[in-house]
């Protein structure tokens, strides 16, 4: 595995955005968990629901920020379909008003970012490794 220090200032650069996603969403879970743990909830199994599904997505975009770093090819395609969830939902709260408005241009403008550097030829040939070497 690369390290991060080796890897090429663009990788680093999408490794980085990527990682403050994921911070982001430790940090929707962790409001999620607190808001269950304080009986502040409507419908525990929805709460739940989104406490899981929260936590996975975060194991989800580790595992392929992890990828990038590695080279893999496999990981350009999840960070995109990542990227295209992430742009819809920053353009749901881009439709309300209020706070929701300052979280959609965030999350829309992280995704456009990303998504562009995902294109560029040099970031593609850094990550365009096919096979997965032990481990």
């Amino acid at each position: 595995m690369k390290a991060f220090s080796q890897a090429s200032s663009l990788v680093k650069l999408v490794v980085f955005l990527l990682l403050m996603e994921a911070l982001l969403i430790s940090l929707a879970f962790f409001a999620l968990l607190l808001e269950l743990l304080s009986g502040n909830v409507v419908n525990v199994y929805a709460e739940i629901f989104l406490i899981v599904l929260a936590l996975s997505s975060l194991a989800w975009v580790l595992h392929f920020t992890r990828g990038i770093l590695r080279g893999k090819r496999w990981a350009r395609s999840a960070a995109f379909f990542w990227q295209l969830l992430q742009g819809v939902v920053g353009a749901g709260a881009l439709a309300e008003s209020g706070n929701n408005q300052a979280i959609g241009i965030l999350l829309a403008g992280l995704s456009a970012l990303v998504v562009v550097l995902l294109f560029n030829k040099d970031f593609v040939k850094e990550t365009n490794q096919e096979n997965d070497e032990a481990i």
